[in-house]
């Protein structure tokens, strides 16, 4: 028997793992010498019987080492980033970030693709033509001393180990681990070089975690991993039983995050970025945190930070769109009340329509017209699917309509 083999067995017998079985482990399949299927099984293994405190901060140690970890010196403000756990129609960050670093923070951001039925905010960024998220860290570094704020992808410099175990956590079903995600999420994050980080924990139909209190739970698992690498992190819940915002895709949620910037963004969707955005500047000990953050939107600020940023990572949103040929409307059976009762449907139809011919289909995406508890008439549209293939929205349209119901 394999030490690998030894380890999976230890694990499905509720043995803890030392930090050196950990490291060995994340080590090896880095490099290789550990295969796939084995890993899976110890993924597996995870997801069925936890790890503990002490091993869940030796993972996170072990995906740290496993690239290089980024500092900053002589910046004139506050380091920080905030991250999601992910939802339909989630595009805070791209809001967030360049208003954080209008109001006098420093913003490096490491963000990931899509996971599951959520999006991504690379392959969003990745819609704007020309943009550039593979950056090196040297680059990385110097945009958020010169702009304020970088948004780039894990690369083989950040926490290779993780973009690799996070691929395989994907096909493998063992994404929803609470373990998994704190090394996940506080790895990339500690490896920025951060002094604090703000974390929108999601739950609900649409989130990977379904109750407040898996939230919370969660919340403060990641807060407690963060003190034992001195990164201070205040963490906040948010509803995903709806759609957050108007939009769900990619060029779509470019273009409704821009309107944001420019003061023109839904109430919900705000709610969220100033409760964020809140908690991000008392950690950053900015005064007046609402107003200041209205104000860099107001004077246009903010949106030149994004704009800005944009440049640097060689993308160009002079001309950018969402052109599509082909949409389909999600229509009302009968009157009644809305209610999303199963808001993942509706990310898992927005991820096949972005697909096209083995190539992502920037133009495809969802917009939303009506939210939960809002009375509706029979026909109204309660949201519009859109692509540039017909064949990909028919099937689609089967999960959007399993997605709410009318009562």
């Amino acid at each position: 028997m394999s030490d690998i083999q030894k380890l999976i067995n230890n694990k499905k017998n509720n043995k803890f793992h030392s930090s050196k079985e950990i490291n060995f482990i994340v080590k090896s399949y880095l490099n290789n010498k550990i295969n796939s299927d084995d890993m899976t099984l110890w993924l597996n293994a995870i997801f069925d019987n936890s790890m503990n405190i002490d091993e869940t901060v030796s993972y996170t140690s072990s995906i740290i080492k496993s690239g290089k970890k980024i500092t900053f010196n002589n910046l004139d403000g506050y380091v920080i980033d905030k991250h999601s756990t992910g939802g339909i129609g989630d595009k805070v960050s791209l809001i967030l970030g360049p208003i954080l670093a209008a109001c006098g923070c420093y913003v490096p951001m490491v963000v990931g693709r899509h996971l599951g039925h959520t999006g991504g905010t690379l392959d969003k960024l990745e819609s704007i033509r020309g943009y550039n998220g593979l950056i090196g860290i040297d680059s990385f570094k110097k945009n958020v001393k010169n702009i304020g704020i970088s948004i780039i992808g894990q690369t083989d410099e950040i926490c290779p180990a993780d973009r690799k175990i996070y691929a395989l956590r994907d096909k493998t079903n063992t994404i929803a681990s609470l373990p998994l995600i704190c090394g996940s999420i506080m790895s990339k994050k500690i490896s920025e070089g951060i002094e604090g980080l703000v974390l929108d924990i999601k739950y609900g139909n649409g989130a990977f975690l379904e109750s407040k209190e898996e939230g919370v739970k969660l919340g403060k698992l990641l807060s407690l991993i963060g003190s034992k690498f001195d990164v201070n992190v205040k963490y906040l819940g948010t509803n995903m039983n709806q759609p957050l915002g108007n939009f769900a895709g990619l060029s779509c949620e470019i273009i409704e995050s821009i309107n944001c910037l420019k003061g023109k963004g839904t109430d919900d969707l705000m709610e969220v970025v100033f409760d964020l955005g809140q908690a991000a500047c008392a950690l950053a000990k900015i005064n007046n945190a609402k107003e200041k953050m209205l104000n860099v939107i107001s004077s246009g600020k903010a949106y030149e930070v994004f704009e800005k940023m944009v440049y640097e990572h060689g993308g160009d949103i002079s001309n950018i769109n969402c052109n599509y040929t082909d949409n389909i409307d999600i229509k009302a059976a009968e009157s009644g009340k809305l209610q999303f009762i199963n808001t993942k449907k509706i990310g898992e139809a927005v991820n096949f329509i972005n697909e096209l011919n083995g190539n992502k289909d920037n133009n495809a995406g969802a917009e939303f017209f009506k939210k939960s508890s809002d009375k509706i008439n029979k026909g109204d549209v309660i949201l519009r699917l859109f692509s540039n293939n017909m064949d990909n929205l028919r099937f689609a349209e089967k999960l959007a309509y399993e997605s709410f119901t009318i009562n």
